[in-house]
Order: C-alpha cells, then structure tokens, then sequence
C-alpha cells in the first residue's frame, strides 16, 4: 500500500484550502437557507394574520353601520329582546273595509316581484353572507 507523502506543495495546499472554504461556504449558504425558511415564513404568516385582522375590522365597521341603519335590528343576538314573530294581527278576508284593499295589495305585490327581484336577491345574498360570517366568528 502506498502511503501518501509527509508533505505537500504550496499548490497542493492552496487547492486544499479552497476546497475547504468551497465547502464552508455551502455549509454557510445551505444554513442561511435553512434559518430563512424558518423565520421568514413567520415573518409572513404574522404579516398575513395582521392583514386578516385589518380586514375584519374593516368588516366589522362595515356590519355596525348596517346595524345602525336598521334599527329595528338587534344588534346582539344576545340581547335579550322578546319580541314574537307571531304577534302580528291576523287581518280577516270577511271584513267588508279590508276586501278591497286585500286583493289590490296582493294584485301589486306580484308586479313587484318581478320588477324588483333582483333588489330581493341582493338583500337574501346580504342576509346569507353576513351569516356566514357570524357562522365563522362563532367557530373560531
């Protein structure tokens, strides 16, 4: 077996080092990688959860001013309010004032379906989402 030599010359040497620092260097870079990837996707995900937060504000801005423009809306739905759905006065189809008036109502009620459907499906689409996003608050 052939033993390598007790010394080398100064080429030899400087190819050595430059392998050595080679390898530093790709250490340090593959390192350097390795802590981005661990902090700068934290950096990101803080950033987006305050870009998320700044949105809901925004959103929740956006729910008082319609709650504030409908008063007749609860603005909790832990207020204790006892009004009842059923309390309305049942108007009676044999009463000889209301006949008239019933069937003229009902009669303009149809037109208004179809000339204002759309500003129907804007309100249930309204009503849907803004659900939706109690739905979600609740869940988190």
């Amino acid at each position: 077996m052939k033993s390598q030599p007790d010394f080398h010359t100064r080429e030899e040497i400087d190819q050595l080092v430059e392998g050595i620092y080679r390898a530093l260097e790709t250490t340090e870079e593959r390192l350097d990688r390795r802590c981005d990837d661990i902090y700068f996707p934290m950096d990101l995900s803080i950033s987006a959860l305050t870009s998320k937060i700044e949105a809901i504000q925004g959103e929740l801005v956006e729910i008082d001013s319609y709650i504030a423009c409908r008063p007749e809306a609860s603005a909790s739905i832990d207020r204790r309010n006892n009004k009842s759905t059923d309390t309305h006065r049942q108007t009676s189809v044999d009463d000889a004032t209301n006949r008239g008036r019933l069937v003229q109502k009902v009669t303009s009620d149809m037109f208004d379906t179809h000339n204002h459907g759309e500003e129907i499906s804007a309100d249930t689409y309204t009503t849907v989402m803004r659900h939706q996003f109690n739905l979600e608050s609740l869940g988190d």
